[in-house]
C-alpha cells in the first residue's frame, strides 16, 4: 500500500481571512479538486517514490444530509466519495507513470458545530506494480475545530486554534508494509495531527494563511512490520511530519467560478527504525524493502499545489 497520507492529509480546512464572498454554491453538493506535485511520496511514512516528476490529483464529492439548528446537538450529516491518484516518472519497481488509484468512501456527523466524526472505507490499487495485491481498510476519525475556545488571541483578533484529530485505521486485507507475503498480518494505524496557523490580511484583495500541520503516525498492532530471514517484526513509532505551509486565496477568480487557493509547503519527515529499512534495498534484514531512498531516517520534501472548492 502506497500513499502519502498525509495526509496528511490532510483534515481540516482553516477559515478565511476577511469579508467573504456569498458562496455560490448553497446546494447539497458540493466538491473539491486537489492537484499536488510532491517532490517525495510517503504513505503514512512508508517509503514510496522520490525522484523525477510526480502529480497527486484528488476529487471528492460531498453531499450534505442533514443541516441542524444551533441548539442541536448533531448539526450536520454527509456522506463523501473521493478519489486519489499518484503520477511519477518511471524507476523501479515502478513499471509505468501510472503508480496508485485509491477509492475512498465514507460518511459523517458534525456535532455542536465543531466536532467531526467520520467513518468509512479506503481501496489502495497500485497500476504501476501490476501484481501488487490491492489493501483495504476501515476507518474512523475525529475532528475538532477549537477556534474561540481558547481564552487569548492572535494578533489581529484572530482566534487560535490547532485543529486536533485523531484517526484510527483497520486494513481488512493486504497491508502497507508489504510484509504479508513474507508472513506478515494486516496492521492497525493510528495518527494524530495538529494544524496551528495564523493569517495576514495583506490588503482587502490578498490575504496569505502561514501553518504549521502536524502529523504523528503509530502502529497499533502490525502496520509497520519488517520481514527478516528469522521472522516479522513490528515497530510503535512509524513516523513524524512537520510542514511549514503556505495558503493562498486567488480571490481575483469570480465566485461562480468556486473558491480557488494556491498551496506551497516544506516538510521535515522523520522515519521510524522500521521505515527506515523499508525504505532501503531488500536484504535478509528487511525482505520486503522498497529500494525507494536507499533507507535515509530523515528527509525533508516539498510539495505545490491547487485546490479548488465548490
Amino acid at each position: 500500500m502506497i500513499r502519502a497520507a498525509f495526509l496528511v492529509a490532510i483534515l481540516v480546512s482553516p477559515a478565511w481571512a476577511g469579508e467573504a464572498p456569498p458562496p455560490p454554491n448553497t446546494g447539497a453538493f458540493s466538491f473539491t479538486v486537489n492537484l499536488n506535485f510532491p517532490t517525495s511520496y510517503y504513505f503514512r511514512g512508508i517509503a514510496q517514490s522520490n525522484a523525477g516528476f510526480q502529480f497527486q490529483p484528488y476529487l471528492e464529492l460531498k453531499v450534505n444530509l442533514y443541516e441542524g439548528g444551533e441548539k442541536d446537538v448533531v448539526t450536520g450529516g454527509f456522506l463523501k466519495t473521493a478519489g486519489w491518484a499518484h503520477f511519477n516518472s518511471i524507476a523501479p519497481p515502478i513499471a509505468t507513470n501510472y503508480y496508485e488509484q485509491d477509492i475512498y468512501l465514507s460518511g459523517g456527523l458534525v456535532l455542536l458545530r465543531r466536532a467531526t466524526l467520520e467513518a468509512g472505507w479506503n481501496l489502495y490499487s497500485y497500476p504501476g506494480i501490476g501484481s501488487a495485491p490491492q489493501v483495504q481498510e476501515v476507518f474512523g476519525k475525529v475532528g475538532v475545530d477549537d477556534s474561540g475556545l481558547w481564552p487569548f488571541k492572535l494578533p489581529g483578533d484572530q482566534d487560535f486554534a490547532v485543529f486536533p484529530y485523531v484517526l484510527i485505521a483497520g486494513e481488512t486485507s493486504g497491508g502497507a508494509d508489504g510484509a504479508n507475503p513474507f508472513g506478515g498480518s494486516s496492521g492497525i494505524y493510528l495518527e494524530v495531527g495538529i494544524d496551528p496557523g495564523y493569517t495576514f490580511d495583506i490588503n482587502k484583495e490578498w490575504s496569505v494563511r502561514f501553518h504549521l500541520p502536524f502529523v504523528l503516525g503509530l502502529s497499533l498492532d502490525n502496520f509497520y512490520e519488517v520481514a527478516t530471514a528469522t521472522g516479522v517484526n513490528d515497530e510503535t513509532f512509524g513516523y513524524a511530519d512537520l510542514g511549514f505551509a503556505v495558503d493562498l486565496p486567488l480571490k481575483f477568480v469570480p465566485a461562480k467560478f468556486g473558491r480557488w487557493t494556491a498551496t506551497a509547503a516544506l516538510h521535515l519527515l522523520w522515519l521510524g527504525s522500521n521505515n527506515k529499512r523499508l525504505a532501503g534495498t531488500a536484504s535478509p534484514n528487511a525482505l520486503n524493502g522498497l529500494n525507494v531512498t536507499g533507507g535515509s531516517g530523515f528527509e525533508p520534501w516539498g510539495v505545490v499545489g491547487l485546490r479548488m472548492e465548490y
